[in-house]
């Protein structure tokens, strides 16, 4: 099985630089936790005045936050593929102007992680203040005998800001013709994102 680093991004994509009033911590949205119980209820978030030209809306958004922003169109995609560690927060996604582009978006927070990277063979530093945790990665190496099977989008155990993506996954959201994303073959990526 392959498996991919997932990367939101496009280009003159409206903006979203904050989550919505009354979330959880930023931090929390990055550790695989459930969020569910203190996402505010009706949330909505908005492109940034700091790009006012940029207004494009995708089926991932790209945002400040690093977070997962997911259209109803690609939530259903990933419904329907049984990914079994997604949590949905709604949120509804407006403009610069006000006005709601995106009524149906959610935040995808993915729970939990898998020990999928080998830390013996993988080119890395460790970050400086979460010492348990990735900061760079120079040659990524997997270790696929200790990801799950039924693993098919997910955090990494030692570097949580990551998300791969297995290759089946891949291919539906190739197939449904998502937009907002890149990705890069996970064996050897240099963490570059170009």
């Amino acid at each position: 099985m392959k498996y991919f680093v997932f990367k939101v991004m496009a280009v003159e994509a409206g903006f979203v630089d904050e989550y919505p009033r009354g979330s959880p911590t930023k931090w929390k949205f990055s550790k695989g936790i459930s969020l569910a119980r203190e996402f505010p209820m009706g949330g909505e978030v908005s492109f940034s005045d700091n790009y006012p030209d940029d207004r494009s809306l995708y089926d991932f958004q790209p945002n400040l936050m690093s977070g997962l922003l997911v259209s109803g169109r690609a939530r259903k995609i990933i419904e329907s593929l049984e990914v079994t560690n997604a949590e949905w927060l709604p949120v509804v996604v407006k403009d610069q102007q006000g006005s709601v582009v995106g009524p149906d978006y959610a935040f995808l927070n993915l729970q939990g992680a898998e020990d999928a990277i080998d830390l013996e063979r993988s080119d890395y530093r460790m970050d400086a203040i979460a010492k348990d945790q990735i900061d760079r990665i120079n040659n990524l190496v997997l270790k696929p005998g200790t990801i799950s099977p039924q693993a098919m989008m997910f955090r990494c155990t030692t570097y949580l800001r990551l998300i791969l993506i297995r290759e089946d996954v891949l291919a539906a959201f190739e197939q449904a013709g998502l937009t907002g994303f890149r990705t890069y073959e996970a064996e050897g990526w240099d963490g570059l994102e170009l």
